[in-house]
């Protein structure tokens, strides 16, 4: 399902199994806090996120394994992508 929301409300940084870069995504919505990433990551959550791409306003929902990721952060929104682990 897609839609059209607000502004993002964060970037959120993913960095998964066998990848050498972290996948960035816009968040909408709620951003998790670190508590729930650390929960998730630990359980292997598979959670849906809405999201949006970077020249796109269109959002759309995520299902994100969080059993397959070994790092993230969230940050907050900005128009241009700096930082990486």
């Amino acid at each position: 399902m897609t839609g059209h929301t607000d502004h993002p409300v964060g970037l959120l940084y993913l960095l998964t199994v066998g990848r050498e870069k972290e996948l960035v995504l816009r968040l909408h919505g709620s951003a998790p806090t670190v508590d729930e990433l650390s929960e998730w990551m630990r359980e292997a959550t598979v959670r849906a996120l809405t999201v949006s791409r970077y020249g796109d306003e269109e959002t759309l929902t995520l299902l994100v394994n969080f059993g397959q990721v070994v790092g993230a952060r969230v940050a907050p929104y900005s128009d241009t992508r700096s930082g990486s682990f």
